[in-house]
């Protein structure tokens, strides 16, 4: 007869012991799809004079931008990406970069962490996109009462593996309020005799020409300088998939609204629209005015 003794194969184990190695065994299980997808971008952001047409047939407006690399309205990079970020001013004034949404990382946190950027200046930040989302970056925290309003860019990290949509659309909206004699005023100036105007990607109209039973992910930005938005999608099933760049358990768009807070709250929200087999024209209605998607 052959006997196995087990006393020896006992490990008495405090708590806190065990709690350390359940620990350790899931940050080995994490730690290498991070090293391996992490790498090292390099972004170069200027702040300059720019210009928006905002009037069919009337002149351009003078407005200041944030100019990358790549066509507005969005800075696209993957989750894990460290960037490295240099901001250079062109503008005759003091400035600020803000990134909404952007958390855990204090050297981009605007004047906690960084003084305004000087007339001429240039500054250079490394920063790890540690989450999937959308996010916002402006010029706006010193831009009350300034000579010309500016625009916002969409930053855009994307989920390290594949998401199961056709086609990821970054809707970026914005209001102007021009004067009679067509340039735009900075918010905190006095908006009397001034007409308001709304584009989207810097457009007054925008078309989104899509295929049958395409699945869309729209990335809706609220980049008003002070009002909350509404957006109604009609005629197509809307699920929600993220708010305010934070992931969500995918949930129906009541009625196909969707509603967001000011650029100052940073409010974003992802949707996926299931398209119907027949086509139609499609209307997304946003306050003040509808702007017409060509689907």
């Amino acid at each position: 007869m052959v006997r196995i003794g087990m006393a020896d194969r006992i490990f008495l184990l405090t708590r806190r012991e065990l709690m350390a190695g359940l620990g350790a065994a899931a940050l080995a299980q994490a730690a290498p799809p991070m090293a391996a997808a992490q790498t090292r971008s390099s972004l170069t952001l200027r702040a300059k004079t720019d210009v928006i047409a905002l009037r069919p047939g009337e002149p351009v407006t003078p407005i200041w931008s944030l100019q990358g690399a790549t066509p507005r309205p969005g800075l696209r990079f993957r989750r894990g990406d460290a960037v490295e970020v240099t901001l250079e001013n062109e503008l005759p004034v003091p400035m600020a970069l803000s990134c909404h949404g952007i958390d855990g990382v204090p050297a981009v946190e605007p004047l906690a962490a960084r003084a305004p950027l000087a007339p001429g200046g240039s500054e250079t930040c490394v920063i790890p996109l540690r989450q999937a989302g959308t996010f916002l970056c402006d010029l706006r925290l010193l831009g009350d009462g300034l000579a010309r309003p500016s625009s916002a860019r969409a930053l855009v990290v994307g989920e390290s593996g594949p998401v199961p949509v056709d086609r990821d659309e970054v809707l970026l909206i914005e209001d102007w309020r021009l004067r009679p004699d067509g340039t735009a005023i900075a918010p905190g100036t006095d908006p009397r005799d001034t007409a308001p105007f709304i584009t989207i990607n810097g457009m007054t109209a925008l078309d989104l020409p899509i295929r049958s039973h395409q699945r869309l992910r729209l990335r809706f930005i609220n980049g008003f300088q002070r009002n909350v938005i509404a957006v109604k999608i009609e005629g197509h099933e809307v699920r929600v998939m993220a708010i305010d760049g934070q992931p969500a358990e995918p949930f129906p768009a009541r009625n196909g609204a969707l509603v967001l807070a000011p650029g100052a709250g940073s409010t974003r929200s992802s949707m996926r629209r299931h398209r119907p087999a027949r086509p139609h024209r499609s209307c997304c209605t946003m306050a003040p005015r509808p702007v017409p998607l060509l689907v």
